[in-house]
């Protein structure tokens, strides 16, 4: 990495570590104090937290691609334009929560869950962790880490909660037959779901821990890198040894076929973007840096063959996913219009970032 680079990124790791800290202290109630509410559902500081970090890199990166702004002291209060960068992640931060917030009421009011409060939800998060230590002590077997993070944990549960939301689906998420064979249509005539004869691309992952912000960023920063160099015409293969950069990211380098044997795997939902992004490459074409399954990837397409396109039965459970996601997103989109969301500006104002 440049010069330049390395020292926005260690500027990124200074500053934002330093204005949650002073964000938690100027909360004199731990925490507690209500941001907003969504019909009548309260937003707490501690929840509102999570969601400021989460959001603190792309904000970051706005403001140095848009005005080469260095985080730096005044950073966060500073005007561009017209544009202050604390407010703009603040703003991220508490849409995320909203759009969370109507989500849970939904469940709640759906008989999925009882209690959404953040205060809840933290003290299933010690009881859980104090049941792994236990278990741990004893000899037992545990899945997953020792002891849960918040993040983590959250995501999670909430995940867990989506996913019933959308068994409980009323019409309007139901994809119908008619909306499938449209959106493949539609997908041929734009050249998509080409059959592949035979693809076989070169790749490098560079794999995060999901619900870590640093880790993620760090990840994709890695793979920008790597992208770049293989624009200016670096070997694919000189590249792959790279897990001395950072010790919390693991890298992998590796080839993979996609042919008629592979295509049922190839279009599952959960590989479905994988491999539109690998195939659709041509021969000699990099790929730009894309996210999938706690990784960012880089692919480059080393030999390909033409013998035209998936038929719909091979691709219908992966377009009905996609439908049904997108509908899902409607959904929580048109949650969110309706809510009636009343912000606490006393508390929200006193959220100074520095």
């Amino acid at each position: 990495m440049g010069k330049s680079l390395l020292i926005f990124i260690a500027a990124i790791a200074v500053s934002c570590t330093f204005f949650v800290t002073v964000g938690y202290m100027k909360d004199k109630d731990g925490g507690s104090g209500v941001v907003a509410t969504v019909d009548d559902e309260p937003i707490t500081v501690k929840e509102l937290m999570p969601k400021l970090i989460a959001h603190r890199s792309e904000v970051l990166a706005y403001f140095k691609n848009k005005y080469n702004a260095i985080p730096g002291v005044g950073f966060w209060t500073s005007s561009f334009d017209g544009e202050i960068p604390s407010e703009m992640l603040k703003k991220a931060a508490l849409d995320e929560c909203v759009a969370i917030k109507v989500q849970q009421i939904a469940g709640k009011e759906k008989g999925l869950v009882k209690d959404i409060s953040y205060s809840q939800f933290l003290k299933d998060l010690k009881k859980e962790n104090a049941r792994r230590k236990t278990a741990i002590e004893n000899k037992k077997v545990i899945y997953g880490p020792e002891q849960y993070t918040e993040a983590v944990y959250f995501s999670i549960l909430f995940s867990d909660l989506v996913h019933k939301l959308k068994g409980k689906a009323d019409e309007r998420l139901i994809v119908s037959e008619e909306e499938i064979k449209q959106y493949y249509d539609n997908a041929i005539k734009e050249n998509k779901y080409k059959k592949a004869g035979k693809v076989k691309v070169e790749k490098i992952s560079f794999a995060f821990t999901a619900g870590d912000d640093k880790s993620k960023k760090a990840a994709e920063e890695m793979a920008e890198e790597v992208r770049k160099q293989f624009a200016n015409g670096h070997d694919f293969k000189n590249l792959s040894d790279l897990d001395g950069n950072n010790a919390e990211i693991k890298v992998q380098f590796g080839e993979q076929i996609f042919d008629s044997t592979t295509i049922r795997e190839d279009y599952m939902p959960a590989t479905h973007e994988f491999t539109e992004q690998a195939i659709g490459l041509s021969i000699g074409q990099v790929s730009e840096v894309f996210e999938y399954n706690n990784a960012y990837y880089v692919v480059k397409s080393i030999e390909k063959t033409d013998e035209g396109f998936n038929n719909l039965d091979e691709v219908n459970e992966s377009i009905k996913q996609l439908l049904q996601d997108k509908k899902y997103n409607s959904y929580v989109d048109n949650l969110v219009k309706h809510a009636t969301v009343v912000i606490y500006n006393k508390v929200y104002r006193k959220l100074e970032l520095y």
